[in-house]
């Protein structure tokens, strides 16, 4: 299954939550995976998304750092 990351094609497993698809996604950037809980993550549509939500209800995902 297959969904965007900030513009970025993530590959993850059937049945994977968002928080495996963002822990691929700053595994591929080289990131701290420490970062994971500082995020605002947010759909296609600008819905706030938490961590274990199913990730194959969302087809991109837009992450900044909480402010």
């Amino acid at each position: 299954m297959e969904l965007k990351v900030n513009r970025t094609n993530i590959e993850v497993f059937e049945g994977a939550e968002i928080r495996h698809a963002l822990l691929t996604y700053l595994t591929r950037r080289r990131m701290s995976l420490k970062f994971l809980e500082q995020f605002d993550i947010r759909d296609e549509w600008g819905h706030e998304v938490s961590l274990d939500a199913p990730a194959s209800a969302f087809t991109q995902i837009k992450l900044s750092f909480k402010s």
